[in-house]
């Protein structure tokens, strides 16, 4: 069981919940954490990674909650449920143990994967705050069959489904829309730092689907910039449609 403290201030402006994560055993801060508040149904209701020195901060509505921390090569917590009342903050110490694997007698620590990602520049952009970020842990928790259902709860994103019962796009992949000021429009896609749909606002612009280049088990992690102001300088959002970056383990 990770180790989880809380201490409850109020008379703040704004319904936060702000913590460190941090490892049990050594108390080294554990960076890139998935954390996310997930409503009494389990739905997930706001997210985000834990930055280079495992802080994070989530603003939410008044409610209850639980909350879920994941990393890789820890084991997983989902605590709660408790309450964020109106101008409320929660101070979260959360302490996650390593994960352990038995295989045939031979017990084996999982290794970290934080040196690819920050390899790429990841970490940093986590750590700035802007964008939205999906790691291989969260996308294997939802179980999806495509890689397009882990964007379904992004703000700012939609998942089309919609395609013809015969012919040659029967079977297509979902496309992924970026809302922009009452329409809608494509976002420009990046596998391991190479473009392969460039973005566009036109209404007629081919659609971009993620499972046409990937499937979800080979992803490592996925960022998200629906506005131009957030997209990375290296990265141009051509079409002016923001960006999808996605990493994968075998680059």
């Amino acid at each position: 069981m990770a180790l989880l403290s809380v201490m409850i201030v109020s008379h703040v402006e704004a319904q936060v919940i702000r913590g460190t994560i941090r490892d049990a055993g050594t108390n080294e801060p554990v960076v890139l954490a998935y954390v996310g508040l997930l409503a009494p149904g389990r739905e997930l209701v706001v997210a985000a990674l834990a930055d280079n020195s495992g802080g994070f901060s989530l603003q939410a509505p008044a409610g209850d909650y639980f909350i879920y921390v994941s990393r890789m090569g820890y084991q997983t917590v989902l605590d709660g449920l408790f309450e964020i009342g109106e101008d409320g903050v929660f101070d979260l110490q959360i302490g996650l143990k390593p994960a352990v694997i038995d295989v045939e007698g031979l017990v084996v620590e999982a290794e970290s994967r934080v040196s690819n990602l920050e390899r790429v520049g990841l970490l940093d952009r986590a750590a700035i705050g802007l964008g939205t970020f999906i790691l291989a842990d969260e996308i294997q928790r939802r179980a999806v069959d495509k890689l397009a259902d882990a964007f379904r709860m992004i703000p700012g994103i939609d998942v089309l489904d919609a395609r013809p019962f015969a012919g040659p796009d029967a079977m297509q992949n979902p496309e992924i829309r970026v809302r922009r000021g009452g329409g809608d429009c494509s976002p420009t896609l990046y596998v391991d730092g190479a473009i392969v749909a460039i973005g566009s606002r036109s209404p007629n612009a081919r659609p971009v689907r993620p499972d046409d280049f990937v499937t979800p088990f080979a992803v490592e992690a996925v960022e998200i910039y629906t506005r131009t102001s957030q997209v990375p300088v290296q990265y141009e959002g051509n079409g002016q449609c923001g960006v999808v970056l996605i990493w994968t383990f075998i680059r």
